[in-house]
């Protein structure tokens, strides 16, 4: 038998504390019948100290433990059984009532008695099965003892017969193809609406999707036939579940007839059919709304909610959109909701108007209770519903109404109050509650009786808490009348003194929160007129469970790792303890094949996230007595996902509308949408980019062009970059067309003189809308009275015009054509024939000092057009640097150099240009073309100018050699580019650690000094050496030294020796040094390995310089090379030495062999010798008697005589830089004084090397050691010669 636990709550239940007086009249809680009590005994129950019997006699009011449902469907074969049970002492009576009066009742004849039956011992109520359709109507159930009656919710009965379809007579269901149509169904009636299939004659369900699909009522809805559809056995099955019966309709023929004029259509929707639909949903219940529509392409319905989002969670969309379901309704259901149906042609809307109501529900369900006299009891009855509920009261099943009047019993606020109660005032009493959507009842009862007092907790129970939590200590006391609890503390003060105390009305003792301080033994003493009781509870107060380190939201991108830590600190007395992690409330698990979550200590990594990986994460630190919490949040962010659905609408015949659903976000907001076109006839495969629409609108309209076929794909962009794109569409093809556009870029252009070229830019296949595309072509001179065009058609370009007149001017036109028909007209473009080069030349050409380096040119251009014979391109500006100013002019009758002049091209139609970077004080010579499309015209006049003077160049070398610890020798050579007459030289030295403020020394020297030495210099310094040449316009840019008078050592230390720059007669050595070390000159010699001769000197090499040019040497020969310095005692020391070939390639010293062995080095050359020899007699005797050509003779003598001398510069010093690098620098500079002598010959490049010709003419020719011949034509160069002083 079940237990009944009742919490009896005075004065109302839960109260307000009580401080004056502290004492609490505690709660009863009574179980009756529970196992293991005495037969009866009255248990006493509450919380988790099990039951307690108390002595005996004891009575019970009784209780309901079975009641009849509230609606009960019987059928012909069956029973009617209304179940009825209850519990009690003494052992209650049962009876029952039809429709408000005693059943069975004694107008029933005794057939029917018989055919109705109690249950002994119990209530259930039995109606034979031949009865039942007679004795329908509601049923109650009353139990009853000496305390009470309890009565039970009324049960319906209803009668039905076995459901069956009627006869009747079905006709063929024909349409056209396209048209909707609707199978009907119609089952028979039933309390309990049937459950409906449809299936076909071999028992197989019809396949439903978003074209077919069956509504609420059962019919089956086809937005738009198919051929295919056609079937004769579309059967309705009924499944009643009452009588476990299917039944079913009679089979329907369905006959769709092909039709070849189908047509599109927008939706309509079929169901609802009120325009307006309302509905009435109950709280706590399933709502369906319902939406099918018809429509050709097949509509696609959708749902919303208006002016509010549909409820999360509570909001299933089920058969294909048509049914939208609100699970488990609330007040706050209640709206408008709409349903629309789209197929691209059209859109219908529909309203459902959602009104929410509720049956009767319980606020507040009375209680029963056990009370003492004296006492007052109060039952509390408080119902919801929509509309409001009706609530009545009844005593032991009498309505209230009906009960005699007492001052002690009442109704206020919807409870039953009862006042100085009497031992002979227990009754059960019924709240019953109904409106037009049920029913609602319960039973409570009122037992007075007379108890002692009896505290059920345990005594000495211990609490166990953790500081700042709530302690609740239990003083559970049973005794009528109801006693009063008081509590005290460890220090016998009383509890409620602290206003963190609170006091229940069932005994219990909060403490909140509670602190280390409270711990200790607290007592409860309760108390009532008969007796007292009292017991003890220890309360232990450990410290709190705290989170020190919580951890830290995350935002990650995907295929990161992110960790997440979380410090958390334990009371050290509580044991078991331990640190879990969460994702989303579930708990992170380890995984031996998985490495995607891993838990180290107070540290969880996730490696590589994605983005299912993303959610809140949460760390809980545990023990047995509280936890603490923190949470963290790790987003994933990345590219978007492809959108999802892309359908494709066409608007019109090259037209189209595409559609989306927006895939995954992935945590960054979609900025825009791409949409990708391929078109599949001219390139397919290639998706090209042809649209970008807002992130907020999925949706886009596109122009087709005629003669395609296309497909469409779209990708989603965020701030992290463009997603994967869609599925490809469905393709949509267009038909040819007539052009659209014209060529662009039409030119015309002649590549002869007689010819015009017309080219244009060929128009991309996608712009065919054809197939195939060719050009129409036309021209005409453009003339006066505008003569007849002229045409071709052809595929491609370029169209050659031959037999034209020289640059004349053609009007032209270009247009596309294809099989469709010709594209739009094309606008005129004027082209002009083949030019030819031009008959004028510039005039008045004058020239302009500006400064040492630049002239203004200035021309005019005279004649008429005809003489330019093409288009203006500009002008070229031809010049000639013939020498220095005061430098020899060429002899008369010197024919003119091989021209190499300088040119400056000057666009457009100008009348002028600047001519810079010339140097200064030279001669020049320039002359001016004109210039068109084929080219430049006659030169005009030669104009003749001389530049003035400037300031001069660097000097061409410095040198510094130390002569002591406070002397320092200096050689130098005059610039390359004197650029006017040197008058002299300027030398600016000091320390160089002295700031760059400082003033230095300065010397001048006379032009003709070339070496100097200063002395009383400061002993060991460094200096900073600064020398310059000057003219009259002052001094030139300085050639820097340094210059260092501390002892040099004696051996320079190098770091890598390498081969450079590699010839058949010489070897460049180049490299570097170990350290930074002042200059040391140094021998270098070397020798052939393949014959026996000594170390030959090269020469003397610099240290600083890092290179050196070995030179003299033999093709295909391997030499060792060594380099030698002095010691310090004066002895020649080699301190490098390796091998080199004039291929270039540095060899490692070979090991010793017989190859270098002195006998096989003879014999090898004996047998060279005597084969060299053998071919010298060879070639002498073939010779005898040939013929000797004297023209071939004259021919090599012509050649020998034309072959151009040395490029060499007039006034260079580069043969004595050459002869001195192997001598001192004292014998420098007294070269350096002989040829700075305003008398010396080789100073002017006197030794002049002069040859004539063959008929006597002269040919001469400046020569200097080296560089440009000085009456060399060309532009001005730096290693142009100038004269000396």
């Amino acid at each position: 038998m079940a237990a009944l636990a009742v919490l009896l709550l005075l004065l109302g239940g839960r109260g307000p504390r009580h401080r004056h007086p502290p004492r609490v009249l505690a709660a009863r809680a009574v179980c009756f019948g529970v196992s293991g009590c005495v037969s009866g005994c009255l248990c006493i129950s509450g919380c988790p100290f099990g039951s307690q019997p108390l002595p005996p006699p004891v009575q019970q009011p009784p209780e309901l433990t079975e009641a009849p449902p509230e609606q009960l469907v019987v059928f012909p074969s069956d029973d009617a059984v209304l179940k009825c049970a209850a519990s009690g002492s003494p052992a209650p009576q049962f009876r029952w009532t039809r429709d408000g009066r005693p059943f069975p009742s004694p107008s029933l004849s005794p057939a029917e008695l018989a055919g109705v039956s109690v249950s002994p011992g119990g209530g259930t109520l039995v109606i034979n099965a031949s009865l039942a359709g007679r004795l329908q109507g509601r049923f109650r159930c009353e139990a009853t003892n000496a305390l009470g009656t309890a009565v039970s919710p009324e049960s319906r009965v209803i009668a039905e017969t076995p459901p069956q379809w009627p006869k009747e007579k079905v006709t063929p269901v024909t349409v056209e193809e396209g048209d909707p149509v609707v199978l009907p169904c119609e089952p028979p009636q039933s309390a309990v609406p049937p459950k409906i299939y449809w299936l076909n004659s071999r028992i197989v369900h019809i396949a439903q999707d978003a074209r077919v699909s069956m509504g609420q009522d059962g019919f089956l809805y086809f937005a738009n036939a198919q051929v295919g559809d056609s079937h004769p056995d579309y059967i309705c099955h009924a499944h009643y579940l009452g009588p476990r019966t299917i039944i079913q309709k009679e089979p329907l023929d369905l006959r769709v007839t092909p039709s070849n004029s189908v047509q599109s259509r927008p939706p309509r929707l079929v169901v609802p059919r009120d325009p307006q639909p309302t509905h009435v949903a109950l709280r706590g219940e399933t709502l369906v709304l319902e939406c099918i529509a018809e429509g050709l392409p097949t509509p696609w319905v959708w749902w919303r909610r208006l002016n509010a989002p549909l409820p999360p969670g509570r909001a299933v969309l089920d058969n294909f959109n048509h049914t939208l379901r609100l699970l488990n309704v609330s007040e706050a259901d209640d709206g408008d909701y709409e349903c629309g149906a789209t197929n691209g042609l059209g859109t219908d809307r529909r309203s459902h108007r959602v009104t929410v109501q509720a049956a009767p529900y319980w606020l507040r369900r009375p209680q029963s209770g056990v009370f003492g006299p004296g006492e007052t009891a109060r039952l509390d009855c408080q119902v919801g519903g929509k509309p409001r509920p009706r609530v009545s009261w009844s005593l032991n099943g009498v309505p209230f109404d009906d009960v005699p009047d007492s001052d002690r019993l009442s109704l206020r606020d919807g409870a039953l109050i009862l006042s100085r109660l009497e031992p002979n005032d227990s009754m059960v009493a019924q709240c019953e509650a109904s409106n037009v959507h049920g029913r609602l009842l319960a039973n409570a009862f009122i037992y007075v009786v007379e108890l002692p007092v009896q505290i059920l907790t345990p005594d000495s129970e211990l609490y166990t808490v953790v500081e700042n939590q709530t302690a609740i200590l239990h003083c559970r006391a049973f005794g009528a009348p109801a006693p009063a609890v008081e509590w005290f503390t460890p220090s016998l003060t009383p509890a409620l003194e602290d206003d963190r105390a609170f006091a229940f009305t069932n005994g219990s003792l909060r403490v909140a929160p509670a602190l280390r301080a409270d711990s200790g033994l607290f007592r409860c003493r309760a108390r009532n007129a008969h007796s007292n009781a009292s017991v003890s509870a220890r309360l232990d107060v450990r410290a709190a469970t705290r989170i020190a380190v919580p951890p830290q939201s995350v935002t990650a991108k995907k295929g990161e790792t992110v960790t997440f830590t979380c410090g958390a600190t334990w009371d050290p007395g509580l044991e078991p303890r331990g640190l879990l992690w969460l994702r989303d409330g579930s708990p992170v698990l380890e995984s031996a094949d998985s490495d995607k979550f891993s838990v180290a200590g107070d540290t969880l990594t996730v490696a590589g996230v994605d983005y299912p990986d993303q959610g809140r994460f949460r760390c809980r630190a545990w023990t047995r007595l509280d936890a603490a919490e923190a949470e963290a949040e790790l987003r994933v962010v990345g590219r978007p996902g492809p959108v999802q659905d892309l359908r494709v609408e066409e608007l019109s015949e090259r037209r189209v509308r595409l559609s989306w659903t927006p895939g995954e976000e992935h945590n960054s907001p979609v900025e825009k949408f791409v949409v990708e076109q391929e078109e599949g006839i001219f390139s397919p495969g290639r998706f090209r980019e042809v649209l970008t629409v807002p992130g907020a609108r999925p949706r886009a309209e596109l122009s087709l062009s005629p003669y395609g076929r296309y497909r469409f794909r779209v990708l989603a962009v965020n701030g992290y970059g463009r997603g994967e794109p869609s599925a490809p569409s469905a393709a949509v093809s267009t038909d040819p067309a007539a052009p659209e556009r014209y060529p662009m870029g039409v030119k015309g252009e002649g590549n002869e003189t007689n010819n015009l070229v017309i080219t244009w830019q060929p128009l991309p296949p996608e712009d065919w809308n054809s197939p195939e595309l060719r050009y129409r072509v036309q021209w005409r001179p453009l003339e006066q009275g505008r003569g007849r065009w002229a045409e071709a058609t052809v595929g491609e370009p370029p169209l050659v015009v031959r037999d034209t007149p020289t640059f004349r001017p053609y009007e032209i036109r270009v247009q596309a054509v294809n099989e469709a028909g010709k594209g739009p007209e094309p606008p005129v473009v004027v082209g002009y024939s083949g030019e030819d080069l031009p008959l004028v030349y510039p005039e008045n050409v004058g020239v302009e000092i500006l400064n040492s380096t630049s002239v203004r040119i200035s021309w005019s251009l005279s004649g008429d057009d005809h003489g330019l014979r093409g288009q203006l391109k500009g002008y070229r500006v031809l010049y000639w640097r013939d020498g220095w100013v005061r430098e020899h002019s060429r002899p008369p009758g010197t024919p003119e150099p091989p021209p190499q002049p300088g040119a400056l091209p000057v666009p457009g139609p100008a009348g002028g240009a600047v001519l810079g970077g010339l140097q200064p004080w030279s001669r020049y010579r320039l002359h001016v073309l004109v210039v068109n499309g084929r080219g430049a015209g006659p030169p005009s006049a030669e104009i003749q100018f001389h530049t003035p003077e400037g300031v001069p160049g660097p000097p061409e070398e410095l040198r510094v050699e130390r002569l002591g610890d406070t002397a320092l020798s200096l050689e130098w050579r005059r610039p390359r580019h004197p650029n006017g007459v040197l008058s002299g030289f300027v030398l600016q030295y000091r320390l160089q650690n002295q700031t760059d403020e400082g003033i230095p020394m300065e010397i001048l020297f006379p032009p003709g000094t070339l070496n100097t030495t200063l002395a009383r210099l400061e002993p060991r310094g460094r200096y900073r050496l600064e020398l310059r040449a000057r003219t009259r316009h002052g001094p030139g840019a300085p050639l820097v030294r340094l210059g260092s008078l501390a002892p040099e050592p004696v051996l320079p230390v190098l770091g890598t020796v390498g081969v450079g720059e590699v010839g058949e007669d010489f070897t460049e050595l180049r490299w570097t040094l170990a350290q930074p070390q002042a200059n040391i000159e140094f021998e270098v010699e070397y020798m052939s390995k393949t014959t026996e001769e000594p170390w030959r000197s090269s020469g003397r090499a610099n240290s600083s310089l890092g290179r050196y040019r070995l030179g003299d040497l033999r093709p295909g020969t391997s030499y060792r090379v060594q380099f030698v310095g002095r010691n310090h005692s004066g002895e020649r020391v080699a301190f490098w030495e390796s091998e080199v070939h004039t291929n270039g390639t540095l060899l490692p010293r070979p090991a010793g062999g017989f190859a270098t062995e002195g006998w096989f080095i003879g014999f090898v050359s004996a047998a060279v010798l005597l084969l060299l020899l053998l071919l010298i007699l060879c070639f002498i005797k073939r010779s005898k008697g040939g013929k000797y050509s004297v023209k071939d003779k004259e021919d090599t003598q012509v050649d020998s005589e034309a072959r151009p001398m040395k490029d060499e510069t007039f006034g260079e010093y580069r043969d004595g830089e050459e002869k001195a690098s192997g001598s001192s620098g004292r014998s420098l500079g007294a070269a350096g004084a002989a040829l700075g002598s305003d008398d010396s010959l080789a100073g002017y490049g006197g030794s002049a090397d002069v040859q004539f010709n063959e008929d006597g003419s002269f040919i001469g020719q400046y020569s200097g050691a080296r560089g440009t011949a000085a009456g060399s034509s060309g532009p001005a160069s730096p290693s142009a010669a100038a004269p000396l002083d």
